[in-house]
């Protein structure tokens, strides 16, 4: 049993020895809702507190008073810490594509570090959904991973250029499959040529 369960570490260690071929983090659309629904909460918060202002000058208690004061400190900064957080986990959150297989990282500052990954071997299909003027207009939608008729699918929301991801993605699939098939025909003791990342490429590694 020990042997067949892998660490998470060593899970990782492979991730990061794998050449990424491409990543892409959601559309700008998914940051702007960030920002109005940060907005918004935000001011819904300012009008409670003007609220308890107001209760604060027609009943001058001392104890209301000093409610009050610890109500702003805590709700100012629980509204800083969530709003931050939120902006920063948008880009944080990243769908890459290596040259063996989907993985999809979703982390935060410390409140959240998952990762998951789809073997590309294991997909049986790749779609794209683009509906609605605004989505094709702004060009975003979701893609559709397949994996077997008995599980769900995996859906990725907010997708940016997805008809462009989709060809990317199918492409880096054929050429994973025709480097398998041409592993199973080398001579042993070939060896075999290593794919070469840009800087840029290697840093994504530092978020898995």
């Amino acid at each position: 049993m020990a042997e067949k369960e892998r660490s998470l570490a060593a899970v990782k260690a492979d991730f990061r020895s794998e050449p990424v071929q491409f990543f892409f983090r959601r559309h700008w659309t998914h940051f702007l809702k960030l920002v109005v629904l940060g907005l918004f909460i935000g001011l819904l918060m300012l009008m409670v507190m003007m609220g308890l202002y107001g209760l604060v000058r027609v009943f001058p208690v001392y104890p209301l008073r000093v409610f009050f004061v610890f109500a702003a400190l805590i709700s100012s900064f629980l509204y800083i810490t969530l709003f931050f957080l939120g902006l920063i986990s948008y880009y944080f959150e990243l769908t890459i594509v290596t040259d063996h297989r989907v993985i999809m990282v979703q982390k935060t500052i410390f409140l959240k570090n998952d990762s998951g990954a789809i073997d590309l071997p294991k997909i049986q299909d790749l779609s794209v959904e683009s509906r609605g003027i605004l989505q094709n207009y702004l060009r975003y939608g979701k893609m559709i991973i397949t994996i077997s008729a008995s599980v769900p699918p995996v859906v990725i929301e907010s997708v940016p250029n997805p008809h462009e991801m989709l060809e990317r993605a199918n492409r880096v699939k054929r050429e994973h499959i025709l480097k398998r098939q041409e592993r199973r025909f080398k001579t042993p003791g070939e060896p075999e040529e290593e794919a070469s990342e840009s800087p840029y490429l290697q840093d994504i590694h530092s978020l898995l």
